[in-house]
């Protein structure tokens, strides 16, 4: 989808008193100059710049920037014609579903074409497997060398930076972001007498309150009405919460020996994988059998969107660790009971004595390739910036945000109150974004470990064989990548 028309901007550096220079990358401003005997006010303006083609590549199509893109994804708005004006740029934006628009990116970035000057990566396998590849833009000196007036990196909570940092660099921004927590029916637990969700609760409260609430639902003939629903489907996707359920019950992010997370750290410390280990069965077991124990019985197959949907249907009590879908569930919910008693409340701590963990972020990188960083830089704060961290959380009433002004905004306040505002905030700030190994093969563990867990959920492999078979993939992956030579 093509934009409209570019602009100018222009700017100054005013020298001494008798003149001063125009620095294009600067906006046009206003200038007093004072001299000797008198005070001039100069109105500077810079040449135009010459107009900069920036072509995005997304998944959400409809969902992300509707403001921009319009509902379909294919209109072009006022305010984006605006955009393009004021910063000189023509935008293009191609959309995909999710596993389309990865090989896509994988394949620009890896011929090294440049076709896309801005690409989604995730962080949770893409962002680490293009940044250590050098295949995405180094991004702290843009902030200094590019100034501009959208993104405030001061105002976005660290975590949501740090999830995609690699090894201390910045190498894409987030939009919507999430961290852990749990939502709840407050109106389930008291009616079947389960002690309600505390700040310092633990996982064995948890698991006592979600027994008793699936034996007064099954007491109570409600067979289609369950105590829990997490995501189990095969792939990558329950690898995040699962992967947080492994860091509260060892305490620490048990995939390598001494919890090594860096591929420096592996690599000088050899550091063998451990998902045989007694420190990583122990989430991976409570992981899997709460699922089968609490949740329905196809959950070996369910996805978010599983997730979200069994809650705003009424048909769980509980939905974790990834709240961001239950907040998805409430704007979509016709259940009154789901409206009135869904509550949030921080994650449990496990026997590590860490919450059970919860992060991701849908972040967008500038492709190394890319031949107008500049322009893309300019275009990636603006798609990540407060302009558009407001117009999604007023569009959708998510506290998903990543910016704390934005999260404690009048409307959000306003829907939620700001006890769970705060709640929310401390999800975000008091568990770490990176609880799981960020290495370049981050991507094909992820796929590894959430298949392993969806075959132990739908019985085809018990706990042992699965991490069995985990242990020997991952000793064989990192040996054949030389981190052991």
């Amino acid at each position: 989808m093509l934009g409209a028309l570019g602009g100018l901007i222009g700017g100054v550096a005013v020298g001494a008193a008798v003149g001063w220079t125009a620095k294009p990358e600067a906006p046009a401003r206003t200038v007093t100059v004072t001299g000797a005997e008198r005070t001039v006010t100069q109105y500077v303006t810079a040449p135009p710049r010459e107009k900069a083609a920036i072509t995005i590549i997304a998944f959400a199509q409809g969902f992300a920037w509707p403001e921009l893109f319009g509902s379909d994804g294919t209109i072009e708005t006022d305010l984006l014609k605006k955009f393009e004006e004021r910063e000189a740029v023509d935008i293009a934006i191609e959309w995909g579903d999710e596993w389309a628009v990865r090989e896509k990116v994988a394949s620009d970035v890896t011929a090294r074409v440049g076709k896309y000057d801005i690409v989604l990566v995730g962080s949770d396998g893409a962002v680490q497997a293009y940044g250590y590849a050098g295949y995405l833009e180094p991004l702290d000196e843009y902030f200094t060398k590019y100034p501009q007036e959208y993104f405030d990196q001061n105002d976005v909570y660290k975590s949501f930076l740090d999830a995609n940092r690699i090894e201390g660099t910045l190498y894409a921004l987030p939009y919507y972001s999430f961290g852990p927590g749990v939502i709840y029916r407050r109106d389930l637990f008291e009616r079947y007498d389960a002690e309600l969700p505390k700040d310092n609760w633990s996982t064995d409260d948890l698991e006592v309150a979600l027994e008793k609430i699936s034996e007064g639902l099954k007491r109570d003939g409600l067979t289609d009405t369950y105590a829990l629903t997490m995501r189990a489907g095969p792939g990558e996707e329950p690898t995040l919460d699962l992967a947080g359920f492994i860091y509260a019950y060892a305490g620490y992010p048990a995939w390598f020996e001494g919890g090594a997370i860096w591929p420096s750290e592996i690599k000088q410390n050899k550091a063998k994988p451990i998902l045989d280990s007694s420190d990583f069965e122990a989430g991976f077991r409570a992981f899997t059998d709460w699922v089968k124990r609490f949740g329905p019985p196809g959950a070996s197959t369910h996805t978010w969107v599983d997730m979200m949907n069994l809650y705003a249907q009424g048909k769980a009590a509980v939905l974790m660790p990834s709240a961001i879908n239950g907040y998805a569930a409430l704007g979509i919910t016709q259940d009154e009971n789901v409206k009135r008693y869904t509550k949030f409340m921080l994650t449990p701590f496990g026997p590590g004595r860490k919450r059970i963990n919860s992060y991701w972020t849908f972040s967008l990188g500038i492709n190394k390739f890319s031949k107008n960083k500049e322009a893309a830089w300019r275009v990636l704060t603006y798609l990540t910036g407060r302009d558009s961290m407001e117009a999604f959380a007023e569009r959708t009433m998510w506290p998903n945000v990543t910016m704390r002004s934005v999260l404690y905004s009048y409307p959000l306040i306003k829907k939620y109150g700001i006890e769970e505002i705060e709640l929310n905030e401390r999800s975000v700030v008091e568990n770490p974004a990176i609880y799981f190994p960020y290495i370049s093969e981050l991507d094909l563990f992820m796929d590894k470990v959430g298949t392993m867990a969806s075959d132990v959920v739908a019985g085809s492999k018990t706990v042992e064989n699965a991490l069995s078979e985990l242990q020997k993939w991952a000793t064989d992956l990192m040996s054949s990548r030389g981190y052991y030579t």
